[in-house]
């Protein structure tokens, strides 16, 4: 066993970032091979399988170096709570679709009175919707 290196307090912090990027940059190719279309996603297939195959290999050795590194430098892992990113999340997206009510769309030219009432009854849905969410995250 090769001995440790060994790190001042704020290099290993550094480190650590940079290395939960890596790690993060990993989550977020597997993501992109794995993607399906959506409503309004459509997803061009434009890797072959065997592109896909040998990218979900190199990530999974991206991942065995990080976690050899993190026993050599014994790196500071993040702790996530996914309810409060959930939360925000959610805060975000309400605040964005109240701040594009027709009121303030208005400055991307005009919009017909009947299509202005329908569109922010529309956005008042789906803003109940998300409080909703919002409820259940909170855990009431």
């Amino acid at each position: 066993m090769s001995e440790k290196l060994k790190l001042g307090e704020n290099h290993r912090r550094v480190v650590s970032v940079l290395l939960r990027g890596l790690e993060q940059m990993c989550d977020e190719i597997e993501a992109r091979l794995a993607e399906v279309p959506g409503v309004l996603c459509h997803v061009k297939s434009d890797l072959s399988p065997a592109q896909g195959a040998a990218l979900r290999e190199m990530t999974a050795r991206v991942r065995e170096e990080i976690r050899r590194l993190n026993t050599q430098i014994e790196l500071d892992a993040a702790v996530r709570s996914p309810r409060r990113a959930i939360l925000a999340l959610l805060s975000a997206s309400i605040v964005n679709l109240e701040e594009s009510d027709s009121k303030r769309l208005r400055g991307y030219g005009p919009l017909a009175s009947e299509a202005a009432a329908r569109l922010d009854d529309e956005l008042s849905r789906l803003i109940g919707l998300l409080e909703e969410m919002t409820t259940i995250a909170e855990g009431g």
